[in-house]
């Protein structure tokens, strides 16, 4: 699934732009985007350091294409920007937004085919205040990962050439890497794809689309987790 960010300057811009979506719940893709119609899409609003994240299609309305979101996703876009009144109270545990979380300079290596979904992935952790570097296939990551020092690999299943779960195998057979902790990312999150990930030496499984917090989150616990000493990791 293509990931396409939409980066509004603060709030007030943003629920300009939902109130023009009106009734249709759609937003304009952004000019340099490139999207087919029917399409679906893993669409990133993103205000500053928070962002929200969920699936949409790609309609053709004869002016341009438009991406459309489901009735319960525009609500929550509109409560996303406070639009007719303060935001509600979050419910007690629910996910901190991902700016709110314990801000880390972990060096984050991102490996997806997507562009879109590189440069979402980046966004949020870069505004989180991670170092992110992306790739485009295994190949050009383990390019990376022998030039500097990475903390934690973000995989996408779905790429060209060796797949995540070969990258994953290959990894742990390098001594130097053996304890980097991977996530692993899929567009199809069924208990068997979890089984094959984990055996093939992911520490974490999210599916696409994901959410931003849940993404911070998993990634924080991953990397408290890998400080610990060997003994407690579990």
């Amino acid at each position: 699934m293509r990931g396409l960010l939409f980066q509004f300057e603060d709030l007030e811009v943003l629920a300009t732009k939902l109130e023009e979506g009106g009734a249709e719940r759609e937003l304009e893709v952004p000019e340099s985007a490139s999207v087919r119609e029917g399409e679906w899409v893993l669409a990133t609003i993103a205000v500053g350091g928070n962002c929200t994240s969920v699936a949409a299609c790609a309609i053709d309305r004869g002016d341009g294409i438009r991406i459309v979101f489901a009735d319960r996703d525009w609500a929550r876009l509109r409560e996303f920007a406070q639009v007719g009144g303060p935001p509600s109270a979050p419910l007690p545990g629910s996910p901190q937004p991902i700016s709110q979380l314990e801000p880390t300079a972990a060096r984050v290596l991102i490996i997806d085919d997507d562009e879109g979904v590189r440069t979402v992935v980046c966004s949020v952790l870069e505004n989180a205040g991670y170092r992110a570097a992306a790739v485009a296939s295994a190949e050009e990551a383990f390019d990376t990962l022998r030039a500097g020092e990475v903390d934690l690999v973000v995989l996408d299943w779905c790429l060209p050439g060796m797949d995540g779960v070969s990258f994953c195998r290959r990894l742990r057979q390098d001594p130097r890497y053996r304890d980097t902790p991977v996530l692993l990312m899929s567009s199809h999150c069924s208990p068997c794809e979890l089984t094959v990930a984990l055996a093939a030496g992911a520490d974490d499984f999210v599916g696409k689309p994901f959410r931003a917090p849940e993404l911070g989150a998993r990634i924080l616990g991953l990397l408290r987790r890998s400080q610990l000493p060997p003994s407690r990791r579990g």
